[in-house]
């Protein structure tokens, strides 16, 4: 239910920018930052959706890989969370979170990598059926996307200080 609640959120927000918060020229970027964190509770809704309808349980040779990229995804959104708070307080600490966002993103990358590469050698070697395969590729990419919809929301981000320090 946070997805409903980030839905309401952003409309409350959007009709504050109707009402005519915040100077016009930085509207746009923030409806668009708003629609864009929106996106980031939009997957994880969804991956989180298809962990719990899937029930399924990662072989153990992908557990310890499947747990880095849940934390370095925690991690992303955490960073997109303080990014955005900085923007009210300070540039500088917003651009070095857009960064850490950007690397954390890559990592997330990286681990989607090995595991989606590990499920193919398993389900060759028969170790992991079809369905099982299916089902952890699917798992893995819907998570590996939170950070990659993290890091859309923090480009967002980098407009509004771009504009900013302008």
């Amino acid at each position: 239910m946070k997805e409903h609640e980030a839905d309401e959120i952003r409309r409350k927000m959007e009709l504050e920018f109707y009402e005519g918060a915040f100077l016009p020229f930085d509207r746009e970027d923030r409806i668009m930052l708003v629609e864009s964190i929106d996106k980031v509770a939009d997957v994880i809704e969804s991956a989180a959706f298809t962990v719990s309808l899937g029930k399924v349980a990662f072989p153990a040779e992908f557990r310890d890989d499947f747990r880095a990229m849940m934390k370095v995804t925690g991690k992303t959104i955490r960073a997109l969370h303080e990014c955005v708070e900085s923007l009210e307080t300070d540039l500088g600490e917003a651009m070095r979170k857009v960064h850490e966002i950007e690397r954390f993103e890559d990592e997330a990358d990286i681990i989607e990598r090995k595991i989606i590469t590990g499920l193919y050698s398993a389900y060759r070697q028969n170790r992991i059926g079809v369905v099982k395969f299916l089902d952890m590729k699917e798992i893995t990419r819907k998570v590996a996307n939170i950070s990659d919809r993290a890091e859309d929301a923090s480009d967002r981000a980098l407009i509004i200080i771009a504009k900013r320090r302008g």
